[in-house]
């Protein structure tokens, strides 16, 4: 965390504000890691700086950490980050590979806010400011994030449907339909409370939404309204396959 030198070759000096971003921006690999356990003396070897220097900067450990913590959380939740990063994907490669690699990006920002977001609990917990009145600054950052958060909401939502327009031709939904389904398959696959089963990688999630998670054998689907009607009238199962050969099909990716 050295400053960059002045035309006479001596190390110009921080202002106090470059001094506080240089550290947090250096420690806060570390803080995602551990959180409100890491220690001061951790914190400084890995900002490159004395345990004094960052009391100075910050005044204590857990005001650094929540400085950080704040910091991680808005750039988890930023939308310009997010509007570049959907841009990037190749509009040329299949659908499924768009999909797998939204699905990428979407996994791994839900990741850093709830990463960020248990930092700040554990941090409100620790200090004990669960038991006080919530100072004004803190109800400021919530309605800024709030506001950040729609934000980025409208950049994901743009960037969703400009991944899929090269394929809307065959959508067997209306593109934003099909937008909340890749959103919804998102969140459904990450950080799974019951721990039951492990999510399915983003290449299986995407390729299920892309070719659905029954075979089409040519059957119609019949509406419900009309089912009862039609019992009547539909073919005998061994009568379409009298030899009982097994139909070929393609694997799933998830299979062996």
């Amino acid at each position: 965390m050295s400053p960059a030198p002045t035309p006479t070759g001596r190390a110009a000096p921080m202002t106090p504000d470059d001094r506080r971003a240089a550290i947090a921006q250096a420690v806060m690999p570390l803080v995602g890691e551990f959180g409100v356990d890491v220690t001061s003396r951790e914190l400084a070897d890995a900002a490159g700086v004395a345990e004094g220097t960052l009391f100075r900067a910050f005044g204590d450990k857990y005001t650094l950490i929540g400085a950080v913590a704040v910091e991680g959380l808005h750039r988890a939740s930023g939308p310009v980050e997010t509007r570049a990063e959907l841009a990037a994907i190749d509009r040329e490669a299949p659908l499924e590979v768009r999909l797998e690699r939204v699905i990428e990006l979407g996994r791994r920002r839900m990741a850093d806010v709830m990463r960020w977001m248990g930092v700040l609990r554990a941090l409100h917990h620790r200090t004990g400011a669960r038991d006080q009145a919530e100072p004004g600054h803190v109800q400021d950052f919530r309605t800024q994030l709030m506001q950040q958060r729609e934000q980025q909401r409208e950049a994901t939502v743009a960037g969703l449907i400009g991944v899929l327009q090269p394929d809307e031709h065959r959508l067997r939904v209306p593109i934003e339909v099909a937008v909340a389904l890749v959103e919804a398959s998102i969140a459904g696959t990450h950080a799974r409370v019951d721990h039951l089963l492990p999510a399915p990688s983003p290449r299986v999630v995407a390729d299920a939404l892309v070719h659905g998670i029954a075979e089409d054998r040519g059957e119609k689907h019949v509406p419900e309204a009309t089912a009862a009607q039609n019992t009547a009238h539909q073919k005998d199962p061994a009568s379409e396959n009298p030899a009982g050969t097994a139909t070929s099909r393609t694997p799933h990716p998830q299979e062996p």
